[in-house]
């Protein structure tokens, strides 16, 4: 089952553009994040065209609008926080469209969830193209060894766990404990060429370096 979580304008192309690139049949969902307090009719009529271009697809595909507090920030962080932490299923969750104070909480929640998201896709303005994105995994929190290994890693990359030891005076096996809880993390690639492994430093792990 997919879940399709995303923030909408008037504009109904994005939410077809997300169809055609990865499909919907019985059983999945739009879940189309709305402001509290909205009286447009535009976007009235906007939801009513989704849902009449999904029945033509098929009746069961359900549209619900979640409606969140987009005057308080925060709040609307934590909303959104909790909408995506509650869902099952494949999670493809659309950065597009949409007011501001809508969209950006949106955002946050994403990065925040990013583990908990299995695609995140990006609506240009400039082509009409909807692209994927990936997300870092930004809530990580490393302590000073970790830190200093992911540095090292950075600093020398392609490199392995012996290398890294002749380095940083670590054991083998202490750096390979860190090295597992960074691969947990997402925070550093391991590809295997040939007998060796190389360790390299993923987009995780160069924003938790920039913001550690």
């Amino acid at each position: 089952m997919k879940t399709y979580i995303s923030t909408i304008g008037f504009d109904i192309s994005q939410i077809i553009s997300l169809i055609v690139k990865y499909g919907i049949e019985k059983g999945d969902r739009f879940v189309l994040i709305r402001p509290e307090e909205e009286n447009d009719p535009r976007a009235e009529n906007t939801l009513n065209e989704i849902r009449k271009f999904t029945n033509q697809i098929h009746y069961e595909i359900k549209i619900e609008v979640f409606r969140v507090p987009h005057k308080d920030f925060e709040g609307c962080v934590l909303k959104m926080m909790n909408l995506i932490s509650s869902q099952e299923g494949e999670i493809i969750a659309n950065m597009s469209g949409g007011p501001r104070e809508v969209l950006v909480p949106f955002a946050v929640a994403c990065l925040v969830n990013s583990s908990k998201i299995k695609k995140t896709v990006s609506f240009s303005d400039m082509d009409r193209v909807a692209r994927e994105i990936s997300l870092p995994q930004i809530t990580c929190l490393l302590d000073k060894k970790t830190m200093r290994l992911l540095s090292d890693v950075s600093e020398h990359q392609p490199t392995t766990i012996t290398d890294i030891a002749k380095r940083t005076n670590f054991s083998e096996s202490t750096i390979s404990r860190f090295i597992t809880r960074l691969v947990d993390m997402h925070a550093i690639i391991i590809a295997q060429k040939g007998k060796i492994k190389e360790i390299t430093v993923s987009f995780t792990g160069n924003v938790l370096l920039r913001s550690g």
